[in-house]
């Protein structure tokens, strides 16, 4: 009986983690597969979450022959994008392990309730992007943009900053960057509260107070900052708006690193206008690449980075290092970790 069939699709920064791996995976035989598709990934995630079958079909003919040949006998797929038929293409799979933390691509496919599992890399970027969150709050709390413009005009100006030490934080999403973000927060003496779907349970390490989503609100009228950490799901999208926005302290700060659905981002420009909200940090957008015409780009009082919070040196091999180890579960029968819930697709 041969081994088990695994394709890996995504390159590694080191190829010859491949090689290791399958040195050390008794069970599996991993191959590297290229899939050189003619749209970028940003392009590819709004195809597949747009719905649009006739598309995803027709791009489906156009995945790499020695791929979509591989497919009948594999049982284990890693990577980010496969083609919308894929349940019918491959019989034997039973895992795709999405090497990204998000997995909305996937609602086209039909995986999620089917009897593929499939699992994310949540977590793996977790620690980089806290990093970069705190960063966010300190170069708007120290206004070091204002710092910046002034050195590149040669003006020689002292500003006034705040302290993040004894403020408050509110973190939006209690998963496994959030739960960073609030450990980091500690550090620098910050009142944390926050905010998971799941209620109940003891109080989670780092935070002083826990908020079920229906009394948001009553946290955000809180918070001198606000880090939006959560997973984009339907429940999630539109959550902060005009109202939230009204609520919180004159003079916050929000930092979004989770995604650009989760707030109403024409509410966001308004209170960013009347300096009801004192400066956001921004890594993702309603619209990715954000449009030449919009507001954002030009407010001083925001931060702008291309949806690229994970800064982590080699994310691709971080996380092919956690699928191996998975893969090793797998074969071992044990339960596989960061499993998507088909209820909330994360």
């Amino acid at each position: 009986m041969g081994k088990r069939q695994v394709i890996v699709t995504f390159p590694m920064r080191d190829p010859d983690v491949i090689r290791q791996a399958n040195e050390t995976l008794t069970d599996f035989e991993l191959s590297y597969i290229s899939l050189k598709l003619p749209l970028d990934n940003l392009e590819l995630l709004r195809l597949y979450c747009s719905g649009d079958q006739a598309a995803l079909l027709d791009l489906a003919k156009q995945f790499p022959k020695a791929f979509l040949d591989r497919l009948p006998e594999v049982e284990v797929l890693y990577g980010l994008y496969f083609p919308v038929d894929l349940l019918a293409r491959a019989p034997k799979l039973k895992w795709i392990a999405n090497m990204g933390s998000g997995t909305e691509q996937y609602a086209a496919l039909g995986i999620l309730g089917s009897h593929v599992t499939l699992t994310s890399s949540k977590g793996v970027a977790a620690r980089s992007i806290a990093e970069f969150t705190l960063g966010q709050l300190l170069m708007m709390s120290k206004r070091f943009a204002d710092r910046l413009r002034y050195q590149q005009a040669h003006q020689w100006k002292r500003i006034q900053h705040l302290d993040l030490y004894g403020k408050t934080l509110g973190v939006v999403g209690l998963g496994e960057i959030g739960s960073e973000v609030a450990r980091m927060a500690k550090a620098f003496g910050m009142r944390v509260l926050a905010t998971r779907r799941r209620e109940g349970g003891e109080l989670p390490p780092n935070v002083d107070a826990m908020y079920a989503v229906k009394d948001l609100r009553s946290m955000l009228a809180q918070c001198d900052a606000v880090a939006l950490t959560l997973a984009s799901t339907p429940e999630s999208r539109g959550l902060i708006g005009a109202e939230e926005f009204a609520i919180m302290k004159k003079g916050a700060l929000l930092a979004n690193v989770a995604r650009g659905d989760v707030l109403d981002e024409d509410a966001l420009i308004e209170a960013l206008k009347s300096g009801h909200l004192g400066g956001a940090a921004l890594d993702v957008f309603m619209q990715e690449p954000l449009q030449q015409s919009s507001p954002l780009w030009d407010l001083p009082n925001v931060i702008m980075s291309t949806h690229n919070a994970i800064g982590m040196d080699d994310y691709p091999g971080a996380a092919f290092a956690a699928f191996v180890a998975n893969l090793q579960r797998y074969g071992r029968g044990e339960p596989l970790q960061q499993v998507v819930d088909p209820a909330k697709g994360y």
